[in-house]
């Protein structure tokens, strides 16, 4: 009975053990920490914490290719790096916010499942579009960048316009080891045809 009792509690244990490995909190980011990424078209930039305060952390980065161009100052949840405020070439861009705001969304773990919805222009010249990001953690996966190989947790987002057909999926993967997403990875469509690239990946970065 005694020993019954005790591998009940181990498998217990175990149980426990294994869910909490599986699930990533949020990262403890601090100042000076860098992450340098490559475009699969060519193009690197890098971003560096610069600042914490009480509640956020501040990244900055400078981009001269992709769809983003311009410097940033970007403010995230400690908790959750839901992002609360973008200051882009100095101006504060609130759009810019909304499209990033539960892109990161943690703690994360398989199965869990979140949405956000975000306004966009359209390629028609002064059209706004309500657009809806469904997201979803698959699963996790062993994974090779130019920084190195990695346990990362794999992120769909598929990204749609409301009230039409149009949509886009990419992929994010997210290390726990990196405190960063690795890789980004968007699923050819022609929702994605003016991005000018297919991915981009992690190619080195400094912790403290």
């Amino acid at each position: 009975m005694k020993r019954m009792i005790f591998l009940g509690c181990l498998v217990l244990f175990s149980s426990t053990m294994l869910s909490a490995q599986e699930r990533i909190e949020a990262p403890v980011w601090k100042m000076g920490e860098k992450w340098t990424f490559r475009y699969d078209t060519g193009g690197e930039w890098t971003v560096e914490i610069v600042g914490e305060e009480k509640d956020f952390y501040v990244d900055s980065s400078t981009r001269t290719e992709g769809r983003l161009i311009g410097k940033y100052k970007r403010f995230y949840d400690k908790k959750t790096l839901n992002c609360v405020k973008i200051i882009k070439d100095g101006k504060e861009s609130k759009q810019e916010r909304d499209m990033l705001k539960k892109y990161f969304d943690f703690p994360l773990y398989t199965g869990k499942n979140w949405t956000y919805r975000f306004g966009g222009l359209s390629s028609s010249p002064g059209r706004d579009i309500d657009l809806l990001a469904e997201l979803s953690a698959v699963n996790f996966e062993d994974i090779e960048v130019p920084a190195g190989k990695f346990r990362a947790i794999k992120v769909k987002n598929k990204t749609s316009v409301l009230g039409t057909n149009s949509s886009g999926v990419l992929h994010y993967w997210w290390s726990h080891d990196a405190k960063a997403a690795v890789k980004v990875e968007y699923v050819a469509s022609s929702f994605w045809a003016n991005l000018g690239y297919n991915k981009f990946e992690l190619i080195s970065f400094e912790l403290k």
